[in-house]
């Protein structure tokens, strides 16, 4: 009987596989029924005949086995069932999950209505990315032919090589859950990286008034935020009564949070976005200004934070076929300055067409420095690609980064949409959950003087590639050479900002890839097609002006009623003009010298030892490597322009007056923080005139720091008017030393 089931088993088992290998033929050609001819047995007739008889057969195959044997046919067969019911429900989820990308038009906002240059979803023959009749996806088209056009192998690239950065971060700070807590959630106002919180509207500024998903949304919010707290709970150091908590707000102030926090990750989005695709843009940049904590001092300048975000981002934008470029324009207060004066000349100490502005005053805002901050968001705004602002803050408090004050609150919020935001490096530190408090009741301070590592690390990643004992290991492990951060504590400052920026790009890549597919015009999105230039301009325009014009943002529309700034310095269309004579600079003076005469510009000749501190300087210069003694040179320098006599004639400044809309001029002396009086308004042999008519040192003041005076306040109080040429000069009748830092206009 046992070789008789067995043989009955082999056939029936042959007879299977027959008729499984005719169904996949049936298959594989196209529905088509089969018709190899070695299939010589299969029966003939209607389908329907030929499926009964299958069926009888195996029918009959299955009750000749035995059971153990139908046992195991059946697990089988059970099995299979349910791991292909899966694999469908996983495809028809990930399915709908690129189709919710690709076509949603209310909440990220695919083919929004009310994207910019949208069409309402429905594709034109002239869409620079619309499909072709041969059903090519977009990509072979005006836009990916023009040079330096983001196609889908530099998506991929830069996806990947994103990816990689992130997963390095979120690997170094003990995985993912803390790094997004220390890197993004310990910001003043906690970073929400998701994709969904995009907005379809200009720069995630404008009004949201279909925001249906708050209740959702904010659930996973205040998860975050408790998750904070929850790491940062153990501490007993400083802290400040959290403004900002969404436990302690009602649902019509959660609604608005969460709408602020759409707001100012859409500008993240947008912001890289416009970087990505704009084929005439091949530098990202990212320009700092502040005082000695933003230049690095005490430091090689290497290890300044600044230094730290370019090469470990830099990857990233390589893979885009882009550079980027972080410009550190911080200096010391040995020139006299402060935010309150530097703010004015930021498109002359930085480039104008950065993407990222960066700001660090820690030491010098004592009061309302929530002014120069609001002055500086707003002409951020005026700048060509409309950079967010990031405040850099060197300490911080354990739950918050200087979330305790109102009137840091109210920026954020009021500016969420043109992406302003604040991270604090000790803040950062303690959202990681280390006992510090613990340690410096034990007598370990890790904030302290010369302290190296900082509870996760003892010292930076690059750090780690130099063997033990080298000095340089240790000096690059600490975390605060004073009141200035060390390298240690200048790197989670640099990965906060790269883990931030990076996570924009990834969501950036998601909508442009959603657009791709979706065969729409992927610049429609991100800039003013309504004011793009024609082939006939392009081609008569070929140059710089061109690539300026060619891809013109949409129009910024209203910004709110300033909170703090003087209305008739920042509610302006024009961002100051400054000629700074202080180094470094990287932008483009926006007022010129029309006659210098016999005045001389004069800049500090600084040596590579200049602010680097004892620690590495005594390293370095064991090293005596001119290469390294480059790296370490700090870039900052005292200067201006010059004269000590009557002999040096007269200095001629003329002024931007076609941007010049309040008529204020401020003139800047050199060196020292109370030199405005002496230097200038007290000075009986110092000459000012405006277009050859003196001006009354009686009407003018100083302002908006004691190094600074203000020349002219506005066209209005000081009864004069713009007229096509407008200058400033500058003689001495007698002997007296002036020199001039700064000249702004506005």
């Amino acid at each position: 009987m046992e070789g008789i089931e067995l043989k009955s088993q082999q056939h029936q088992a042959q007879r299977l596989q027959q008729l499984h290998d005719e169904e996949e033929s049936f298959l594989r050609d196209g529905g088509d029924p089969p018709s190899h001819s070695h299939h010589t047995n299969r029966p003939t007739g209607s389908n329907s005949s030929s499926f009964s008889r299958d069926v009888s057969v195996c029918t009959t195959a299955y009750s000749r086995l035995s059971f153990p044997t139908r046992a195991i046919i059946l697990f089988v067969v059970s099995s299979l069932l349910f791991y292909g019911a899966y694999e469908f429900g996983l495809d028809e989820g990930v399915k709908k999950e690129n189709s919710y990308l690709e076509h949603q038009h209310d909440g990220i906002g695919m083919a929004s209505s009310s994207g910019v240059g949208s069409s309402g979803g429905t594709k034109h023959a002239d869409d620079i990315n619309s499909k072709s009749g041969n059903g090519a996806t977009g990509r072979d088209n005006k836009y990916t032919n023009t040079p330096g056009a983001f196609t889908k192998e530099l998506l991929q690239s830069t996806r990947k090589a994103t990816k990689e950065l992130v997963n390095m971060l979120n690997d170094y700070y003990g995985g993912e859950d803390v790094a997004v807590v220390m890197l993004a959630g310990s910001w003043q106002a906690a970073w929400k990286l998701d994709v969904n919180l995009f907005m379809d509207e200009n720069d995630g500024s404008g009004a949201n008034d279909d925001d249906d998903d708050v209740s959702t949304t904010n659930d996973a919010a205040n998860d975050d935020d408790q998750s904070r707290r929850n790491l940062s709970k153990k501490k007993k150091v400083k802290k400040g009564k959290v403004l900002n908590d969404p436990d302690n707000m009602s649902e019509e102030q959660k609604t608005k949070h969460h709408h602020y926090t759409k707001q100012r990750t859409t500008k993240l989005i947008t912001t890289m976005a416009r970087a990505l695709l704009n084929p005439t843009q091949k530098n990202f940049i990212i320009g700092t200004i502040g005082s000695s904590v933003a230049a690095g001092h005490d430091n090689c300048h290497y290890d300044c934070y600044e230094s730290q975000l370019e090469r470990t981002m830099q990857s990233v934008f390589e893979a885009a076929d882009m550079k980027l470029i972080v410009q550190n324009a911080g200096e010391g207060g040995g020139c006299g300055d402060s935010h309150q004066n530097q703010v004015y000349c930021i498109t002359h100490n930085i480039s104008p067409n950065a993407d990222i502005i960066h700001y660090s005053w820690t030491y010098f805002e004592k009061e309302r420095a929530e002014e120069q901050r609001e002055q500086l968001i707003r002409w951020g705004q005026r700048m060509q690609r409309r950079p967010m602002v990031h405040h850099l803050v060197a300490r911080g408090k354990s739950n918050t980064c200087e979330g305790d004050k109102q009137e840091n609150v109210d920026l954020d919020n009021t500016y969420a949409g043109y992406g302003y935001n604040a991270f604090c490096i000790q803040t950062g530190l303690y959202f990681g959950g280390h006992d510090y408090d613990t340690e410096e009741e034990n007598g370990l301070n890790r904030f302290g003087w010369q302290k190296v590592g900082d509870g996760y690390h003892n010292t930076t990643r690059y750090g780690e590639e130099l063997l033990d004992g080298n000095p340089r290991k240790d000096s690059l492990g600490t975390v605060f050479r004073n009141w200035h951060p060390g390298p240690l504590g200048f790197q989670i400052a640099a990965d906060a900002f790269a883990y931030v920026y990076a996570n924009g790009v990834l969501m950036a890549l998601d909508i442009i890839e959603a657009d791709m597919n979706s065969g729409l015009n992927v610049l429609d999105r991100w800039f003013d097609r309504s004011r793009r230039m024609g082939e006939e301009e392009e081609s008569v325009n070929d140059g710089v002006q061109m690539h300026r014009e060619l891809y013109p943002l949409p129009s910024l529309g209203e910004m709110p009623e300033p909170l703090f700034c003087d209305p008739l310095y920042c509610s302006v269309p024009h961002a100051p003009s400054c000629l700074n004579y202080e180094k470094p600079t990287f932008g483009t003076p926006g007022v010129t010298v029309k006659s210098q005469s016999q005045w001389s510009i004069w800049n500090e000749d600084n040596n590579w030892k200049y602010m680097v501190g004892k620690v590495d300087t005594a390293i370095f210069k064991a090293y005596n490597d001119p290469e390294w003694e480059k790296k370490c040179s700090h870039l900052d320098a005292c200067g201006g322009i010059t004269a000590k006599d009557p002999s040096h004639g007269e200095l001629v400044f003329e002024l931007p007056s076609s941007n010049m809309v309040a008529g204020l001029v401020i003139v800047c002396g050199c060196c020292g923080k109370k030199i405005a009086e002496s230097m200038f308004l007290e000075n009986e042999y110092l000459v000012i005139k405006y277009n050859n008519k003196v001006l009354d040192k009686a009407n003018m003041d100083v302002f908006p720091n004691a190094k600074c005076v203000r020349v002219l306040k506005g066209f209005e109080q000081d009864g004069y008017e713009k007229e096509a040429s407008m200058l400033l000069s500058f003689e001495l009748s007698g002997e007296t030393e002036v020199k001039i830092s700064h000249v702004v206009a506005l």
